[in-house]
């Protein structure tokens, strides 16, 4: 008798951030039970991270941070920092302040006054991407550009 596994859900919030499963979908295959593990705390606006898991694998990763002013040189952070560290960065123009694409994630920094300071920066990584391959480069680009504006919204200041 073969075993078949269903496809759940996917959500259409992830971390307290309201996206489309069309922008998430591609980030989170091969599909199944999603879980998703948070510490961000809006009202308290301190830097923390939210995973999401798919089949308890980690699939995508979030860290939001609040910050007084610019955080310095995304690109050169994006190469460099253990945080951030895309494969392949590259400053790409997302409609932010700064923002860096990478073959497995991006980075984007905006203005946002809130208890935090007057900075917030989001990083995602999508553990599944092959680092060395940019084949869902432009899945991470969809989905950052849409989850960054949203959560800017949600914040308050976008």
């Amino acid at each position: 008798m073969a075993c078949s596994t269903t496809d759940e859900a996917i959500p259409e919030t992830i971390c307290g951030t309201p996206i489309s499963p069309d922008l998430s979908g591609p980030l989170l295959r091969p599909r199944g039970k999603v879980t998703e593990g948070n510490r961000v705390d809006r009202q308290m606006a301190q830097t923390a991270p939210c995973v999401l898991a798919v089949n308890d694998e980690r699939a995508l990763s979030f860290r939001f941070a609040w910050h007084d002013g610019p955080p310095g040189d995304l690109l050169t952070h994006s190469r460099e920092s253990r945080v951030i560290g895309l494969t392949e960065p590259a400053r790409v123009d997302l409609g932010f302040e700064d923002s860096v694409l990478g073959n497995d994630g991006a980075t984007a920094t905006a203005p946002c006054k809130t208890a935090g300071g007057d900075h917030f920066t989001l990083t995602v990584k999508a553990q599944r991407a092959y680092q060395k391959h940019p084949d869902l480069r432009p899945h991470v680009e969809a989905f950052m550009r849409a989850y960054m504006a949203e959560t800017l919204k949600t914040l308050g200041c976008g």
